[in-house]
């Protein structure tokens, strides 16, 4: 009843591209792509367990990425942007043959550096919870999905708009966390 898994991963991208902005550029906020002069390395690892017992089942994971690129100095390697350090995800399903099934999840995002983004350098970590309930009624199974419960979204930590153009003429941040916030979704699954 119980599987355990491990993986460990490394890369070593060569020449990656990078935007920057053209500085005195007679238009505004102009853009170069290039490619870099130091390589993009990624190393890490992910852990997965799962249990099963009498219709039951829990899933966990752990994924752990080391990303780092060289600084605009070229003397350092700094954090790849928004790629979190750790991540967490839970899953835990119950499930009666012919009677329905009934799931939770839990999903933990850690801290990632950001990038042009005037309210703050770093992300705050985050939890995602949503649920999934299903009912079978003969042919008919009758479900509903919840996603996002806690309505976690960036605007609850800080707005998306930039006070000022950011490169290229962006007038948003990049997006580190959900977006849309909670979400329900139900329907009818009909068995042939």
């Amino acid at each position: 009843g119980l599987e355990l898994n491990g993986t460990l991963f490394a890369s070593v991208v060569t020449d990656p591209i990078e935007v920057t902005e053209v500085v005195g550029s007679t238009l505004p906020s102009m853009l170069r792509v290039s490619n870099a002069i130091q390589p993009t390395r990624t190393t890490g690892a992910e852990l997965l367990a799962r249990w099963r017992h009498d219709g039951a089942s829990v899933t966990g994971t752990y994924t752990f990425i080391r990303a780092s690129e060289y600084a605009s100095d070229l003397a350092t390697r700094a954090r790849v942007a928004l790629v979190p350090r750790h991540a967490v995800g839970v899953v835990g399903m119950h499930e009666t043959e012919d009677v329905g099934r009934l799931g939770l999840e839990l999903y933990y995002t850690g801290r990632q550096t950001l990038e042009g983004n005037p309210y703050r350098t770093e992300s705050a970590p985050y939890l995602i919870v949503g649920f999934l309930i299903e009912r079978h009624v003969g042919p008919v199974r009758l479900f509903l999905n919840a996603e996002n419960l806690g309505d976690v979204r960036q605007t609850r930590f800080d707005p998306l708009l930039l006070p000022v153009r950011g490169a290229g003429g962006r007038w948003t941040t990049d997006a580190w966390t959900e977006l849309s916030g909670r979400t329900f979704n139900g329907g009818v699954r009909w068995a042939f």
